[in-house]
């Protein structure tokens, strides 16, 4: 009990300390969950983006919850401090060792710092196309490679702190794309490393500074 307490303490300071920043993670296979099933996740990442023409980076603690609606679909929500996500995922083909699936999420937040892609609010259409490759055997501990094309529209705005002015709304661009590998372990549960790189193109405004997320995380 006593070092449940304290990691969860670690991980309020976490959050708590990663005010300002958005969350650009996918964690989610080609394949959903079986009807009734349930899925609950906590994450910890890395996220590097633009802060007043500097790169910084900041912690992201996320959790997040699925359940299995019917065959080949389930629904799910991934929470942090700022913002979250919810989404549909469907699984759209499986032969052997490969699966085929496709994620339709749309997520709100709100950034109490602003940067050079973002200002305060913003609503952003996240649709995913994942592919998985399942090991040969499990038993033997390789992982199951998942990679994931994750463009996104982003509306923000349309007010902004940064030197005091308000500036028009505008749509952004993230012709994004993650990888991730995700290890069975013998209690059921499941570990995850996975990378995400967010090149940002702003309408009117052209190419604008990426931003990356890298971190691990643990389902049950």
């Amino acid at each position: 009990m006593k070092l449940a307490a304290c990691l969860l303490a670690v991980l309020v300071v976490l959050t708590l300390g990663a005010n300002g920043c958005a969350s650009y993670s996918n964690r989610l296979g080609a394949t959903a969950l079986d009807p009734g099933a349930r899925e609950k996740g906590l994450a910890l990442d890395a996220l590097v983006f633009e802060h007043g023409r500097d790169h910084v980076p900041l912690p992201v603690v996320e959790f997040s919850y699925r359940r299995g609606l019917r065959p080949g679909l389930d629904v799910g929500a991934k929470v942090h401090l700022i913002g979250g996500e919810a989404s549909l995922r469907f699984t759209l083909a499986r032969r052997g060792r490969l699966a085929l699936g496709a994620v339709a999420g749309l997520g709100l937040g709100y950034e109490p710092v602003t940067n050079n892609t973002t200002d305060l609010l913003y609503v952003r259409a996240i649709p995913r196309l994942v592919a998985e490759l399942a090991p040969g055997s499990p038993a033997g501990g390789w992982p199951t490679w998942i990679a994931t094309a994750t463009p996104t529209v982003t509306f923000t705005g349309p007010a902004t702190m940064f030197a005091g002015i308000t500036e028009p709304a505008r749509f952004i661009l993230r012709p994004g794309a993650a990888l991730a590998l995700r290890w069975r372990r013998a209690s059921g549960r499941f570990f995850w490393l996975e990378g995400t790189a967010m090149p940002a193109y702003a309408l009117g405004d052209g190419w604008v500074a990426p931003a990356f997320q890298v971190g691990a995380a643990i389902s049950f």
